[in-house]
């Protein structure tokens, strides 16, 4: 749908905003800190799965819509 610069100008930005927002697991993590967060990553996961296409569509579709005037 969006040409290959496209693609690949996105893909670099949204890389760079993960490395900021991802922070870097250190090893031998044993504060509480590291173990609620390896506690939450299936949950956190799961809900993702379930969630996260749907809130995709919905603000692409939302966004389609304000860009071609059909709001």
């Amino acid at each position: 749908m969006v040409s290959d610069r496209a693609a690949e100008a996105s893909r670099g930005t949204l890389d760079q905003l993960s490395g900021m927002l991802v922070k870097p697991e250190t090893p031998g993590g044993d504060t509480l800190e590291g173990l609620v967060r390896e506690m939450l990553r299936p949950m956190l996961r799961d809900w993702l799965d379930a969630k996260l296409p749907g809130m995709v569509e919905t603000m692409v579709a939302r966004e389609i819509a304000r860009i071609s005037g059909r709001e």
